[in-house]
């Protein structure tokens, strides 16, 4: 993608993000009566803005923040005026703090909910079945190679995805398979369930989506293409094809490809990419392309759920990479900062305006996370300060305040500088 393109959408992201978590502070701070003198978006001088109700709603020279100033919190501001932060009651002042964290978990679903609705969910077509792992081999899989499920529990499987959808936890579940051109009933047991995580759909290695200015897209890469063979070795599924592009950074691989009726030799080179391997950070082999999907629609009461399950799926994964870092089984070199936000905002449009929605959506939920974290300055940290404030009856000393705003500020100022260098030396490092 061009590089003007990608720093505009970069940016446009992640003023999106800003100003949602700003505008939740905002809200509450309204809502209850409490003064707002600014709301700015950007930091740094003022570019231009306007001023309605008592606020200037600024935009500011640096794209890479904002802020919203509410009366009481700061130092000189603490007066016991009826519209200041700290004459509000306890809950009021939380809800104003946390706001920020939960307009931007809103932002998230709301995103993710727009993106389901609207395009629907990526299904797999139904195939035969390529048995994965056994497992303990004490334990026998009733299941066969090449078997095809075409109901479960009385459902028609149109689908691979119906598979999961059907399924009952709660009891026996009944499998009609195609097994050697013969039907045969499978009964999977309620203790048996697991069973089911240990097959897969034998996927065809068609190619589904092409990223643009990937490997595959500047090496002539179709949608619709469907591999054969890398070099001398035939391709039989979609699993063995990604196998061998993981294995192959920077060599250069001759595919046969069918495109339509004519078969064609293309040549391309798996360009470095990095991913979690259980809790290991690896290099392996990427070329930019998808797995062929059909996109099926929901109704808005399923996709809500979905986008809910996304959500908390995002959650998750927030969390199990911070433990990682904290466990330091994966390096602080992984950090990023803006610049990486911006520069995945444009990678992420190269995939399409569902695959860019689902990363801002993402990083929403990051930024919800991390602000609840308690540590000043972050929201979380506020929120551990003024709880302080209410059980003692009174402020912290000026100098314990000082310290601990000035040592959360440096802290967090360290960290920007941190991540910063780290998009800069992935930028000139690739």
């Amino acid at each position: 993608m061009n590089i003007l393109i990608t720093v505009v959408l970069g940016l446009l992201g992640f003023l999106i993000l800003v100003a949602s978590h700003e505008l939740g502070h905002f809200t509450f701070a309204k809502l209850f009566g409490i003064r707002v003198p600014t709301f700015s978006i950007g930091m740094g001088p003022k570019l231009f803005g306007f001023k309605r109700n008592g606020t200037d709603y600024i935009f500011s020279l640096f794209p890479i923040g904002g802020y919203v100033h509410v009366y009481g919190m700061e130092k000189g501001e603490m007066n016991g005026e009826p519209d200041e932060f700290l004459s509000k009651s306890l809950w009021k002042q939380y809800f104003v703090i946390f706001g920020g964290p939960l307009f931007s978990f809103l932002l998230g679903l709301f995103l993710f909910y727009g993106s389901v609705l609207s395009t629907g969910v990526s299904v797999i077509e139904n195939a035969p079945i390529s048995i994965i792992n056994n497992g303990n081999k004490a334990t026998s899989i009733p299941f066969q190679n090449n078997d095809s499920i075409i109901s479960v529990n009385g459902k028609k499987i149109v689908y691979w995805n119906d598979v999961y959808k059907y399924l009952s936890k709660n009891g026996a579940n009944e499998f009609t398979v195609i097994r050697h051109d013969s039907i045969a009933s499978i009964t999977l047991p309620k203790n048996k369930f697991n069973i089911i995580k240990n097959i897969s759909p034998e996927i065809p290695a068609v190619i589904g989506q092409v990223e643009r200015n990937s490997a595959a897209d500047k090496a002539g890469i179709k949608t619709g293409d469907k591999i054969l063979k890398i070099d001398s070795v035939p391709v039989n599924n979609w699993d063995g094809f990604v196998g061998i592009i993981k294995k192959n950074v920077n060599n250069k691989l001759n595919l046969s490809v069918l495109r339509g009726k004519d078969t064609l030799s293309i040549s391309v080179i798996p360009k470095p990419q990095k991913g979690l391997d259980h809790d290991t950070i690896v290099t392996y082999g990427a070329i930019g392309v998808m797995v062929k999907t059909a996109m099926v629609k929901v109704n808005p009461v399923y996709a809500l759920y979905l986008a809910y399950d996304q959500s908390i799926s995002s959650i998750k994964l927030i969390g199990y990479q911070l433990k990682l870092l904290i466990e330091k089984k994966v390096s602080a070199k992984m950090l990023g900062g803006p610049i990486s936000i911006i520069k995945l905002t444009g990678d992420y449009a190269n995939w399409g305006v569902a695959a860019l929605i689902g990363f801002i959506a993402f990083i929403s939920i990051n930024l919800a996370l991390i602000n609840i974290l308690p540590f000043p300055p972050l929201d979380g940290g506020q929120i551990v300060m003024f709880t302080l404030y209410r059980i003692m009856g009174k402020k912290l000393s000026e100098k314990v305040m000082m310290f601990i705003e000035y040592t959360g500020f440096a802290l967090i100022i360290l960290l920007m500088l941190y991540v910063t260098y780290n998009d800069i030396f992935r930028l000139f490092h690739k």
